[in-house]
């Protein structure tokens, strides 16, 4: 019973499943070093400031992240979501590649160039950040957008596609366990490519973190090739058990037959639209805007803080390493034992409002933390060491609360749907949801910037409005789970239907 509740995987899919927890796996470790390296260009290198975030959030994140969408659901409608995958995987490598080796080392003459040819734009004070930080802008934008457009979107809605309820309910538990072994790898990796000892016998540049730039790129090629040929070949494996699975399942086996729909309906326009009539995907949006607005204030004003500590890129990006390979831990303790213990006990109602909760009590814990050193409550301890180590607790147990528990109860809530709700679902909520939660704290963030003057002055009020974005999770949550429990009654991950 203990094994079938930890590893809930039959014999004869273990390797489709290996596969699909390498992929999993590859990309996270992709993100996991692009978020360290994104986090040292904007905040910790020269002139920059976690103060440029909310910015390259509202004026670059979230246009680009429509974009995106767009962009996803015309190639949705002409070509397969294997060579969707593989289009969306080489596009980003090679921007990753043409900003290490040509933009980076080249930036200061590329600016006198635009400020030549566009000069008006650069004199528009309000937008000066944009232009004249542009370099880390579009990093910044297409590191953001690696995972929504590879995992959440086409990965996931890949699988949800080839697999049935009852698999995805047995697989997506411990398929999680990818993103924690995915940011646990990504920690050492981060953390020795911006090393002083990599620099000393392995020098690729005169300059560290131009250096740290080229190894970690080198990294990003290297496991985007092998993400791609396991993709491939998952791609064959699942198409081959395709006909012997129909042919060997019972008539109480198979899941509820999805109605298909015509591609041609597949547009923008048309998923806005039938999200807007459903109460249920309306809920699950509200959620997923919700989340990314309190993580995000408050890993904003983490990020600032920990500018102090640590003022050289390198040094920024290796203890963001090291904060990844610890929320690594943490996700991999909560996608191995956490996770499919809440979801195959409690129901649907109670599971879902876990992560409220918590994002409720951590939130409030790191800014609690900085009320009390601006009034002077720390006597014994330094104001910026508590919030530091606050801040980083609540950096990783957010972030593995939202990779595992969150995002499984997500996933699993599209199962059910027909395949239009699914896929429309999914542009929208996975696609621009995100980034609308983003854009959203970053316009809070600007404001608040423009009122009291920095990330410094307006912490106290960004807690406020984390904290209440956190609560206003709890409500949208319950309706999800009522609703869950309707179409799957007892433990989330438990059978709809028991087989012998």
């Amino acid at each position: 019973m203990l094994k079938k509740l930890l590893f809930p995987v039959k014999r004869n899919e273990w390797l489709i499943f290996g596969l699909m927890l390498f992929i999993v796996c590859l990309i996270n470790i992709n993100f996991s070093v692009l978020r360290s390296m994104r986090n040292a260009l904007v905040v910790a290198d020269t002139g920059g400031s976690a103060a440029f975030i909310p910015y390259f959030e509202l004026f670059g994140t979230f246009p680009a992240s429509i974009l995106l969408t767009w962009t996803l659901s015309r190639l949705m409608r002409r070509f397969s979501l294997r060579s969707i995958f593989s289009i969306t995987m080489l596009f980003f490598l090679s921007f990753f590649v043409i900003f290490a080796f040509w933009i980076y080392p080249h930036r200061e003459a590329i600016q006198i160039l635009l400020e030549t040819k566009l000069g008006v734009l650069f004199g528009l004070t309000r937008f000066k950040v944009v232009f004249t930080h542009w370099p880390d802008m579009v990093f910044y934008i297409m590191s953001e957008l690696w995972k929504v457009a590879l995992l959440s979107v086409i990965f996931w809605g890949f699988l949800n596609q080839k697999l049935s309820l009852e698999q995805a309910k047995r697989f997506y538990p411990p398929l999680l366990l990818g993103t924690s072994i995915g940011t646990i790898l990504a920690g050492p990796i981060t953390v020795f490519c911006t090393s002083l000892f990599s620099w000393n016998y392995f020098p690729l540049s005169s300059q560290r973190w131009q250096h740290s730039l080229y190894l970690l790129t080198a990294c990003l090629i290297f496991c985007g090739l092998i993400t791609l040929f396991s993709f491939r070949s998952l791609f064959k494996r699942l198409r081959q058990q395709a006909p012997s699975s129909e042919e060997s399942s019972t008539p109480t086996e198979l899941a509820p037959k999805k109605e298909p729909f015509s591609k041609r309906l597949l547009s923008l326009s048309s998923s806005v639209r039938y999200l807007t009539k459903s109460p249920y995907l309306c809920s699950l949006l509200l959620i997923v805007i919700a989340e990314y607005i309190c993580y995000a204030l408050g890993e904003l004003i983490f990020l600032e803080t920990l500018k102090s500590r640590y003022p050289t890129p390198s040094e920024y990006c290796q203890y963001m390493g090291s904060l990844s390979f610890w929320m690594g831990i943490m996700t991999a303790f909560s996608a191995l034992f956490l996770t499919p213990y809440l979801l195959q006990t409690y129901r649907w109602s109670r599971t879902v409002l876990i992560t409220p909760i918590l994002m409720v009590v951590i939130t409030f814990a790191f800014f609690f933390s900085i009320y009390l050193g601006k009034i002077g409550m720390f006597t014994v301890f330094s104001p910026i060491a508590v919030a530091i180590v606050l801040g980083s607790i609540h950096f990783c147990i957010g972030r593995a609360a939202k990779y595992t528990i969150f995002d499984a109860i997500k996933e699993l809530a599209f199962i059910p749907l027909s395949q239009e709700a699914q896929m429309k679902g999914k542009l929208i909520i996975d696609g621009i949801g995100s980034r609308l939660g983003r854009g959203t704290s970053s316009l809070l963030s600007i404001v608040l910037f423009l009122i009291m003057g920095g990330p410094g002055e307006s912490a106290i009020f960004a807690g406020i409005l984390a904290i209440t974005f956190a609560a206003i999770m709890i409500p949208a949550g319950r309706f999800i789970g009522y609703e869950m429990e309707k179409t799957s009654p007892g433990p989330v991950s438990a059978p709809a239907v028991e087989t012998p």
